[in-house]
C-alpha cells in the first residue's frame, strides 16, 4: 500500500466513525438500559438525536476538508500532452507532438494562505462549539423532563400516603356520625376534602405519565426504564455557607475560563483578529516560482526539448495593482530564451481601503461585548453561589415546618382521643402535613435546579458540582 492509499484509507475510516456508520445508525446507543440515571439520560438523548448525528457528520467532513487543504502549500504539478497536425496543399505537412511537465510553487504571499486557513479553523471551532451547545440544550431538556418525573413521583408518594390516611380517618368519622358523635356537616366537608385529594392525585398521575412518554420519545425508547435518581429531601447543598467567601473568587475565575458563551466570544475575537491582520497585509506582494520541461518532435522518439524557469511578483492595493515577471530557459542545446512581462492597473478597488477600518471597529465592538460578558458572568456566578446557600436554608426551614406539622397532627390525634377535637380537625391537620411535605420536596427541587444552573456555568455534568468543589477546596488547601 503506497502513501496516498494509506492516507485515503485513514481519512475514510475517520469519516465513517464520525458519521456513525461503523457504530450502526439504527441503534447508536446499543441495548436499552434497565435503569437510567439523569446523566445517562442526557447522554443517550444526544446519542440518538438524528439532528446531532447529521450535524456531527457534516462537521467531521468540514474538518477533514480543512486538513486536506494543507495541499495548497505544496507544489502544483501538471502534465499535458498535445498533437498538432497540419496538412498543406502547397507546403510541407507537419505532425508535431509535445509533452510538458509544469510545476508551480508559492514562495511567499505575505501570510495570506495561512491567514485564510486560520480563519477557516476559527469557523470550524465556532461550529464545533455550536454543536456542543446544541448537544447541551438537548441534554438539558431531557434533564428537565427527568427532574419533572421524579418530582411528580415524590409528590405522588405524598399524595397517596395522605389519601390513605384520609380514607381511614373518613371511615372513622362516618362511624362517629352514625353513632351521633359527630356532625353530618363535618362528614360532608370531609367527603369534599377526600374527593378533592383523589382528583389531585389522579391529575398528578396523568402529568407524570405524560412526562414519561415525552422522555421515552426523546430517548428513542418504546418504554421508559426505571429511573435511578430520586428527590432526596435530606440532600445538603454542595456549597457550604462557611466556604462561600473562598469559593466566590475561585469559582468565578473558573467560570470565566470554561463558560460556553465566553469561549464562543473568544473564538469570534480570534477570527476577527486574523481577518484584520490579513486586511492590513493585503498590499504585500506575492511571489510565485514556476517551471516547465517539454519534449517535442514530428515523430517518435521525440528529438527536441525546451525548459524554462520563472519568477512572478503580484501586488494589489486599493489604488494600484499589477504584476512583474521574469522567465529564462533553453530550447535545445543551442538556443537560450528570456522574457520580461509587467502589467499595471490603477485604482482597481478604492472601496476596499475602508475594509481595515471597518474590521477595527467591529473588533473593538466585540472586545467591549466580551468585557461586558465577563462582568455579567462573574456576577451571575456569585449570585448562583449565594442562591445555593439560600436554597439550602429554605430546604432546612421547610424540613422544620414538616417536623412541626407532624407534631401538630399527632397532637390533634391525641386531642381527638380525649374528645377535645373532631376527626375533621385531624383530617385538616393531615392535609396541612401533606402540604408542608410538598413544600419540602419543592425546596429540594429548587436546590437541585439552582445547583444545575451553576454546573452549566462551570460546564459540568449533572451531579458533578459536589465533587468539583471538593477537588477545588483540596487544591486550595
Amino acid at each position: 500500500m503506497n502513501e496516498k492509499t494509506r492516507c485515503l484509507a485513514v481519512y475514510l475510516i475517520y469519516l465513517f466513525i464520525g458519521t456513525g456508520y461503523m457504530a450502526g445508525q439504527d441503534n447508536p446507543w446499543g441495548t436499552p438500559p434497565t435503569k437510567l440515571s439523569m446523566k445517562e439520560a442526557a447522554e443517550r438523548a444526544a446519542a440518538v438525536s438524528p439532528e446531532l448525528r447529521g450535524t456531527e457528520a457534516q462537521q467531521v467532513l468540514r474538518e477533514g476538508s480543512w486538513a486536506l487543504g494543507f495541499r495548497a502549500f505544496l507544489p502544483k504539478l501538471s502534465i499535458s500532452a498535445s498533437e498538432d497536425d497540419r496538412l498543406s496543399q502547397v507546403g510541407t505537412d507537419s505532425f508535431t507532438k509535445s509533452y510538458t511537465l509544469s510545476i508551480q510553487q508559492l514562495v511567499w504571499d505575505g501570510g495570506r494562505l495561512a491567514a485564510s486557513r486560520n480563519i477557516e479553523k476559527a469557523e470550524l471551532n465556532l461550529a464545533r462549539l455550536a454543536l456542543k451547545r446544541k448537544t447541551a440544550e438537548i441534554g438539558e431538556s431531557v434533564i428537565n423532563l427527568y427532574r419533572t418525573i421524579i418530582y411528580n413521583q415524590a409528590l405522588l408518594e405524598i399524595k397517596e400516603a395522605n389519601l390513605k390516611s384520609l380514607e381511614m380517618q373518613y371511615s372513622i368519622l362516618r362511624e362517629e356520625v352514625s353513632r351521633g358523635l359527630a356532625l353530618e356537616s363535618d362528614l360532608q366537608e370531609a367527603e369534599l376534602s377526600l374527593e378533592s385529594n383523589r382528583l389531585d392525585t389522579r391529575k398528578l398521575q396523568m402529568d407524570m405519565e405524560t412526562a414519561q412518554l415525552e422522555l421515552a420519545d426523546a430517548l428513542g425508547l418504546a418504554k421508559l426504564p426505571s429511573l435511578s435518581d430520586r428527590i432526596d429531601t435530606e440532600y445538603a447543598a454542595a456549597v457550604k455557607p462557611s466556604d462561600l467567601n473562598n469559593l466566590v473568587s475561585f469559582v468565578g475565575q473558573i467560570a470565566l475560563q470554561v463558560h460556553p458563551d465566553l469561549i464562543s466570544e473568544r473564538f469570534a475575537i480570534q477570527k476577527m483578529q486574523v481577518q484584520l491582520q490579513s486586511a492590513s497585509r493585503a498590499w504585500w506582494p506575492t511571489f510565485k516560482l514556476s517551471g516547465d520541461v517539454s519534449v517535442l518532435g514530428d515523430r517518435y522518439p521525440l528529438s527536441r526539448y525546451n525548459y524554462s524557469l520563472g519568477l512572478v511578483m503580484e501586488f494589489s492595493s486599493p489604488l494600484i495593482s499589477g504584476s512583474l515577471g521574469a522567465r529564462a530557459g533553453k530550447e535545445g542545446p543551442y538556443d537560450t530564451t528570456g522574457r520580461l512581462q509587467s502589467s499595471l492597473e490603477p485604482i482597481p478597488d478604492p472601496a476596499s481601503s475602508l475594509s481595515k477600518q471597518s474590521l477595527e471597529a467591529m473588533l473593538s465592538l466585540e472586545q467591549e461585548k466580551y468585557q461586558l460578558q465577563l462582568k455579567q458572568i462573574e456576577r451571575e456566578t456569585q449570585r448562583l453561589l449565594h442562591s445555593c446557600v439560600m436554597a439550602e436554608e429554605r430546604r432546612l426551614l421547610a424540613k422544620k415546618q414538616v417536623e412541626l406539622s407532624r407534631k401538630r397532627c399527632e397532637l390533634q390525634e391525641i386531642k381527638h382521643s380525649l374528645g377535645q377535637a373532631t376527626m375533621l380537625d385531624v383530617m385538616k391537620a393531615q392535609n396541612e402535613l401533606a402540604q408542608v411535605e410538598t413544600a419540602l420536596v419543592e425546596a429540594a427541587v429548587n436546590l437541585l435546579q439552582t445547583e444545575r444552573r451553576l454546573e452549566q456555568f462551570l460546564d459540568l455534568s449533572p451531579g458533578e458540582l459536589g465533587t468539583f468543589l471538593q477537588h477545588l477546596q483540596g487544591v486550595q488547601s
